[in-house]
């Protein structure tokens, strides 16, 4: 079966809007021309990920009229973030966009060995697990709100988190905290995302 597709930018922006509306967690709406972001999306995905979410989207939003379509599993965007529901836009028979929900790729966990961090890198063993989730999304230069929402707590939690990381590791400031998030992974520290 042949997708025809047509480009409405208007429609595809209102469903986007209605869409993050609806949630706090990471929605995009992709077309073959436009890739739209909410904040916690903005994190996860790049302009270079449109293609790619795209061609998942229309074999996504095609399947349930071509029952022969093979299941096709979600593509990994660079970040490591997967799709994980797609709801197609539709213009009469033509497929508009898609509004695409993604999944946060689980962190990378840091070595549990003492290293150039020194006492700082045995602390690190010593977090929560909900501790070191926020540390390692606020060091990626996500905000309170946008940690919140992917860990589907409220944005008081994390700030109640960052009070005892700061205390543990006797730190004050999120940059000292990239700093040593980078350090105890081996990475240099991310670089800031921009909302397309």
């Amino acid at each position: 079966m042949h997708l025809t597709t047509s480009d409405n930018p208007r429609l595809l922006h209102e469903r986007f809007r209605r869409a993050s509306r609806t949630t706090d967690g990471p929605v995009v709406a992709v077309s073959g021309s436009t890739l739209l972001v909410n904040g916690p999306a903005a994190a996860l995905t790049r302009v270079a990920d449109r293609p790619l979410l795209w061609e998942w989207a229309r074999h996504e939003a095609a399947a349930p009229a071509a029952d022969t379509a093979p299941a096709r599993s979600a593509p990994a965007l660079e970040s490591g973030a997967r799709p994980r529901f797609c709801e197609g836009i539709w213009t009469g028979r033509a497929l508009v966009g898609a509004v695409v929900r993604l999944t946060a790729p689980a962190p990378a966990r840091p070595p549990r060995v003492a290293g150039p961090g020194g006492v700082r890198s045995l602390r690190w063993a010593e977090l929560t697990e909900s501790q070191r989730l926020v540390a390692e999304y606020v060091a990626g230069g996500l905000t309170n709100r946008q940690t919140a929402a992917l860990l589907s707590v409220s944005h008081h939690t994390v700030d109640y988190h960052l009070r005892h990381i700061f205390q543990k590791f006797q730190i004050h400031s999120r940059v000292e905290l990239a700093r040593m998030v980078a350090a105890a992974f081996h990475t240099p520290p991310p670089l800031p995302v921009t909302t397309c």
